[in-house]
């Protein structure tokens, strides 16, 4: 419950609401697995920049839990740390993806040289992470009949005006196309979102995943089989083991569907070679930014805003 609360807190979710998504965490072991599959990130990192030639010491901040940013930077302070390459793991723009990280790390006065990785969805090594679940996927099924599959691709739904100042949803349909390439004769992937929370009268980015199986079990009686790509998500964390393994497949099966659910793009060695290269670039005295397609012209100060701000006009 702290946790729900430090995420939630401003935002005006009744305290029945908490208790509801705390017994969704209960129903996955009780905990958040994020903080062991970001220390796991951390230590294959560190490994493939020692085989390169470069040691660093790797940092771990986040916004809402224990380890805090604002201790870990405390931490680096200490340690005399005068120069920092900030690496949020979040792959495509918004408020809560992008500009929310620079603010939290405004918040804490770093008094040293920090440089922000941006959005890096269209990295083409990011790419080939997303591409590589599905190839893996298609390796052990020789072919994904369109007659009788659907395919979702799934991200975090976000407040449609946060939405429109960002380039969120330019970038997760680039990534679908990227997937489509796999699959020339069809099924067409359908971007989909889930996980939305906050107000319900707020419009936020739909269909839902579990409502788009619904609803595709109920226009096409073919159909037998539902598969779910996460591709909005680094690591299977709490989002992804309830609202995918849990309310979508039962969605599926309870119209006597099966369901399968394909990996994130954390665990892809594209993603650590991505990093690897963003990281191996800086200590190079580059821009990593340089690296990301599109990432210079993606920000200006009317980007990435928040749902309020965007509302407010600013």
């Amino acid at each position: 419950m702290p946790f729900l609360e430090n995420v939630t807190r401003g935002r005006g979710v009744p305290e029945e609401r908490l208790r509801l998504v705390a017994t969704q965490y209960l129903a996955t072991g009780g905990s958040s697995p994020l903080n062991a599959l970001n220390r796991e990130l951390i230590r294959q990192l560190d490994a493939a920049l020692n085989e390169i030639g470069i040691e660093l010491p790797i940092y771990f901040g986040n916004r809402n839990w224990h380890p805090y940013l604002s201790d870990t930077i405390d931490e680096m302070r200490r340690d005399g740390v005068d120069e920092a390459l900030v690496i949020p793991t979040s792959a495509y723009s918004s408020y809560s993806g992008c500009r929310q990280y620079r603010e939290d790390l405004e918040g804490c006065q770093v008094e040293f040289k920090t440089l922000t990785i941006k959005p890096f969805s269209q990295h083409p090594l990011f790419v080939a992470a997303q591409k590589g679940i599905l190839e893996d996927y298609l390796a052990t099924h020789n072919s994904i009949d369109p007659r009788t599959t659907r395919v979702f691709a799934t991200a975090h739904s976000i407040p449609s005006a946060m939405a429109s100042t960002c380039e969120y949803e330019n970038q997760l349909a680039s990534i679908c196309a990227s997937l489509q390439e796999l699959l020339p004769d069809g099924p067409e992937i359908e971007l989909v979102y889930q996980s939305r929370s906050g107000n319900p009268r707020t419009p936020w980015l739909v269909p839902d995943v579990a409502d788009a199986i619904r609803d595709a079990a109920n226009s096409d009686q073919r159909l037998t089989s539902i598969v779910v790509i996460p591709i909005g998500f680094i690591s299977d964390h709490q989002e992804v083991l309830y609202d995918l393994d849990i309310l979508a497949r039962d969605a599926a099966v309870e119209r006597g569907l099966s369901f399968e659910r394909l990996r994130t793009a954390g665990t892809s060695p594209h993603f650590l070679a991505m990093l690897t290269e963003l990281v191996a670039a800086w200590t190079k005295g580059e821009d990593p930014n340089n690296h990301i397609p599109g990432s210079q012209a993606r920000c200006h100060a009317s980007c990435c805003l928040s749902g309020a701000e965007a509302h407010a006009g600013r």
